[in-house]
């Protein structure tokens, strides 16, 4: 897993940054389905965040179905690709892309420039 680098001058909470990141490493196979990922304890000694923090991270990625949490502290990434995704799932992705392209066209960006990044941003990651 490269090294989380976190912004505490960004508008984002440091632990929406932690999610965000992890997420990324996930999509980008830096960490594995049914790897093993630090204990709460030592991402927190990792990133220097509160274990409050790290703890709140680690709870969305588990609402989001990204991670299980086994006894003594042991967190897994799990696949989810396993069960289809749900209409609550998609429901909360289409509000949350909305969002960010309501703000793309509120700060200026053309429809094809929006296309073009979306593009540029999918090419990145498999989408099979």
């Amino acid at each position: 897993m490269k090294e989380i680098s976190l912004h505490t001058n960004s508008p984002v909470p440091l632990y929406k940054q932690l999610v965000q990141q992890l997420i990324v490493e996930i999509a980008k196979g830096n960490l594995k389905y049914g790897e093993a990922m630090p204990s709460i304890r030592a991402m927190a000694l990792q990133t220097k965040l509160n274990l409050h923090t790290v703890h709140k991270s680690y709870k969305e990625l588990q609402l989001k179905g990204l991670i299980i949490r086994k006894p003594h502290s042991k967190v897994f990434i799990i696949n989810p690709h396993s069960s289809p995704l749900n209409d609550s799932d998609l429901q909360q992705i289409s509000i949350e892309l909305e969002q960010v392209i309501v703000e793309a066209y509120v700060l200026g960006l053309e429809q094809h420039q929006l296309q073009q990044i979306f593009s540029d941003i999918s090419q990145r990651y498999s989408f099979s």
